[in-house]
C-alpha cells in the first residue's frame, strides 16, 4: 500500500504553499528593513543638513580665567539650527576622548545640566586646567548626527587667543 498520485499531489502542492509563504514573509521583513534603513538615511542626511553650531559671537566667543600654572577657557556655543540631544554629543580634546558631560572627569565639559538645545540657545562648555604655556589646543565637538564643531586656541603669555573654528559633517553616500 503506497499513496495514491493525488495524495503525493496534495503533499507536494502543500510543501511548495508552505515554502512559498516562508519566502514571502521574509521577502516582506527584508523590504520593510531597507525602508526603514532608508528613512532614518533621510532623517540623518535632513538633520545634517540642518545642523548649524557654532561660536556665539554676541556674547564674546569665550571667556577666561588663570591660576599660577594653569588656565581654564569657557566657549560659548550657539545653535542656529534643529533641536539637538546634548547626552549624545561627544568630543576629542588634544586627542583624547572626551565625555563632555561632566568637567570632573577629564577637564571639559558643559557648564549645566543640558538635555536639549533648542535653536537661538546658547552652551556653555568649560574647558579647566589647561597647562600655562604656548602650546596650541583643540577641541572637537561631535554632534549626534555625526556633524562637528573644532575649536584651536592658545595662550599667548597674558590671554587666549582662538587659532580658528571649523565644522563639517560627513559627507552621505550616494
Amino acid at each position: 500500500m503506497g499513496f495514491s498520485v493525488s495524495a503525493s499531489a496534495a503533499i507536494i502542492f502543500i510543501s511548495f504553499l508552505i515554502a512559498a509563504s516562508t519566502l514571502y514573509t521574509a521577502w516582506d521583513s527584508s523590504y520593510s528593513d531597507v525602508q526603514a534603513a532608508r528613512e532614518d538615511w533621510y532623517n540623518l542626511r535632513l538633520s545634517q543638513l540642518n545642523t548649524l553650531v557654532g561660536l556665539d559671537s554676541s556674547l564674546g566667543v569665550y571667556r577666561h580665567s588663570s591660576g599660577t600654572d594653569y588656565y581654564n577657557v569657557t566657549f560659548y556655543i550657539k545653535n542656529s539650527g534643529l533641536t539637538m540631544h546634548v547626552p549624545d554629543w561627544s568630543g576629542v580634546y588634544d586627542g583624547k576622548y572626551v565625555t563632555l558631560k561632566d568637567v570632573n572627569d577629564d577637564n571639559v565639559g558643559f557648564i549645566g545640566n543640558y538635555t536639549y538645545v533648542l535653536p537661538g540657545e546658547t552652551l556653555l562648555l568649560n574647558v579647566t586646567r589647561i597647562p600655562l604655556n604656548q602650546s596650541q589646543h583643540t577641541l572637537t565637538i561631535v554632534l549626534e548626527n555625526g556633524c562637528w564643531l573644532r575649536l584651536s586656541w592658545h595662550w599667548n603669555g597674558s590671554t587666549v587667543l582662538l587659532d580658528g573654528q571649523s565644522k563639517g559633517c560627513p559627507a552621505g553616500v550616494g
